[in-house]
């Protein structure tokens, strides 16, 4: 069985890193569809490794509610490291920018939503991220709130709704 874990993540980083530009980004990945590989490509867009925290079981039930997530982390780590742009995966059900995860993967760029949950957060989260580690870049990807989310789609899924499943 893989070892998702945060330890061996930052070991094997530490290995090919040289003189990298690493991006961390993080999120839930229940279901992957075709807005998680255009922000994933983004996030590729800003560095040379992707390094990817794939929320633990009991973050996303704390994030998500009740019958969440449908795959457990374990299997939603093994999808997400399977994409050709991810090149590292770890599970974690602490926040994906923590102190811990910061010192241990030390990126040079943090790619996060600018909307989720709010546009205001993040600009602060930002502003937090520039005075702590004046060193690592905070990027912030608009995602419009017509795009595709692993909740409306399983939300239409379980409504027997195909409108979700129809965008582009």
């Amino acid at each position: 069985m893989p070892d998702f874990s945060l330890g061996k993540t930052s070991k094997l980083l530490r290995r090919v890193r040289g003189g990298k530009r690493v991006v961390l980004t993080g999120g839930t990945f229940d279901l992957i569809h075709p807005g998680h590989l255009r922000y994933l490509g983004k996030c590729v867009d800003e560095g040379d490794i992707l390094v990817v925290c794939v929320a633990g079981d009991t973050r996303t039930r704390r994030r998500k509610g009740l019958g969440r997530p449908l795959l457990s982390a374990t299997q939603r780590a093994k999808i997400v490291s399977s994409l050709r742009m991810v090149d590292f995966v770890f599970v974690s059900n602490r926040k994906p920018f923590s102190e811990s995860i910061l010192k241990q993967i030390s990126p040079n760029v943090i790619v996060t939503s600018s909307n989720e949950p709010s546009l205001r957060i993040k600009q602060n989260f930002r502003k937090y991220m520039q005075q702590r580690y004046p060193k690592v870049s905070v990027v912030l990807i608009h995602r419009p709130s017509s795009s595709w989310s692993s909740s409306s789609l399983i939300k239409s899924l379980t409504n027997n709704d195909k409108s979700t499943t129809t965008r582009s």
